[in-house]
């Protein structure tokens, strides 16, 4: 509205300019609600041809989110300022009895961990993941069901606000974001082991079945790697599986890949520099400490050091070229120890502990703006 203001309060003169201003406006980000009451509607914009082009762009990548990969432009970037940082975000999870619903952050750069607004529900084995400047959480187990709701944060406001729920109940899933969606896959519905994948287009609020996958899988993780949606192991409800599989949103297909060496559910997955990691969780003996990673280019899984800690039900995260291990349960408690992955030497370090155990845990990585001092200006 902005350029739109700057133009008519000098029509004469500015008109001219509406067609290299607006090709700078990020409309395909905006809510569909605004390009149809705001933007269709605006006649400088009608009249204009290269102007209705980029109206034409933005409802595109509204209507064809699985075309969203080809439709790449500037527009469809999100700003980044100077002096953004990753944080990685632990969500929820469980520890003796309790299920939580308080959740921190922690400051690679600090090596510390700081407290952020509980959730709005408790939940442990839910889905997390962050999709452009908010952190989702998706489904998971409140102590007495499973969930079909989700909600997200934003850490500007330090607050959680309710999303529409998905269209079936899923704790112990997968989730991943890809192309300005969010995916979820497998988990456990309270009666069954599920195979169903789901969507969900943040611009739209609503939630879209997807094709499901081969396997059943409860415990599963997915990442994402060069353009495509990895699942790998879980439990099919009879089976720990070593299996993995991937979805090319492109083609709209499942396809196998080579299964890794060891059997793996509730293991922790992150993709870093062209490998997809797997580490650590359960064979259905034993919590493991060993980890392996996806060579895209050999096609191949191949070993990589083991962590400090035996750790399952944990979750791995990607930051700043490190991977890092969170919480779990090593067989016989939950952890509140974190380690850090080098690939360029392969060693894990101990760093900082979490403020709570938390096994069933779920982490994702969020790029914020100077959190430190605006959850102090919140918490005030």
């Amino acid at each position: 509205m902005a350029v739109l203001n700057w133009v008519k309060h000098d029509l004469s003169e500015r008109k001219k300019h509406i067609s290299e201003l607006m090709s700078h406006v990020r409309l395909p980000l905006v809510s569909r609600e605004f390009l149809m009451n705001c933007v269709e509607t605006e006649a400088l914009v009608r009249e204009e041809s290269h102007c209705k082009e980029l109206l034409l762009e933005a409802m595109k990548y509204h209507l064809l989110p699985e075309q969203r990969s080809s439709l790449v432009s500037q527009r469809t970037l999100e700003r980044r300022p100077e002096g953004m940082r990753s944080y990685i975000f632990a969500v929820g999870g469980g520890s003796l009895f309790a299920i939580h619903n308080e959740c921190e952050c922690y400051n690679p750069k600090t090596n510390a961990w700081m407290t952020i607004s509980p959730m709005i529900s408790r939940r442990s084995r839910a889905g997390v993941t962050s999709l452009r400047k908010l952190l989702y959480v998706v489904g998971g187990y409140d102590g007495e069901n499973d969930l079909a709701t989700a909600e997200c944060y934003n850490p500007l406001t330090n607050e959680w606000t309710n999303i529409t729920p998905m269209g079936t109940k899923r704790s112990c899933l997968g989730t991943c974001a890809f192309d300005g969606l969010l995916y979820v896959c497998g988990g456990y519905d309270g009666a069954s082991c599920l195979s169903s994948v789901e969507r969900y287009d943040p611009l739209t609020g609503v939630w879209t079945s997807c094709p499901a996958m081969s396997t059943r899988r409860r415990y599963c993780r997915v990442a994402v790697l060069d353009n495509c949606i990895y699942s790998l192991g879980g439990f099919d409800s009879s089976n720990y599986q070593s299996s993995v599989e991937r979805f090319d949103p492109r083609v709209g297909s499942w396809s196998s890949v080579p299964s890794m060496t060891s059997r793996r559910s509730s293991c922790g997955v992150a993709a870093l520099d062209g490998y997809l990691y797997c580490i650590g969780g359960s064979d259905g003996t034993m919590c493991m400490q060993t980890g392996e990673r996806f060579n895209l280019r050999t096609n191949a899984w191949e070993p990589i050091s083991a962590m400090h800690s035996r750790r399952s039900t944990h979750e791995v995260v990607e930051a700043n070229g490190f991977l890092y291990a969170l919480g779990g349960n090593d067989g016989s408690s939950s952890l509140n120890s974190v380690e850090r992955y080098d690939p360029k030497v392969n060693k894990w370090t101990i760093v900082t502990s979490m403020l709570t155990r938390r096994s069933s845990i779920g982490a994702s990585v969020l790029e914020c703006f100077n959190l430190e001092r605006g959850l102090l200006q919140t918490s005030i």
